[in-house]
């Protein structure tokens, strides 16, 4: 199964906001599939879920989130993965560590990249920021998502 086409996310914020989990998780934990209809009413019975920017604890759950968050879509994994690639590199000086701004480091996260999107896969990388910060991109495979394939696409709905 290979994605039909990749959403991507980016949210930059304070450490506190990220750490808070209240607004990063749906009312209802699933833990089977569920049809698209069931996905909607779960999101609808979570304003603040709906609401909120900071990433969501399951990456497939950005789906459920309003289409306004989505920063780009691809058809193509190579697309895709250059928006990661070109998100990555502009956050990298900002990135607090010596270990994740390593440019050998860098070359084999975004070699991973290429390869998870190759098969239809999701991409995520999140990083602490120098001072309070934090750094999420993700690239979310969807029609449909390999983890949740009965999450509806946001464009759709």
């Amino acid at each position: 199964m290979t994605a039909s086409h990749w959403h991507c996310y980016r949210w930059t914020g304070e450490r506190r906001t990220y750490d808070d989990e209240s607004t990063r998780r749906p009312p209802h934990l699933v833990v089977h599939d569920i049809t698209p209809h069931e996905w909607k009413q779960i999101a609808a019975a979570s304003p603040a879920f709906m609401a909120s920017d900071v990433p969501p604890l399951e990456v497939p759950h950005w789906l459920l989130r309003p289409a306004r968050m989505i920063k780009a879509t691809f058809q193509e994994p190579d697309k895709a993965s250059a928006w990661y690639r070109d998100q990555v590199t502009d956050l990298t000086p900002a990135f607090m560590t010596d270990h994740d701004k390593d440019p050998t480091r860098q070359a084999e996260r975004f070699t991973a990249a290429d390869d998870r999107l190759s098969w239809g896969g999701d991409v995520v990388g999140g990083w602490y920021l120098r001072g309070t910060g934090f750094a999420s991109v993700h690239v979310v495979a969807c029609s449909a998502n390999r983890i949740r394939p009965t999450i509806p696409c946001p464009i759709l709905w």
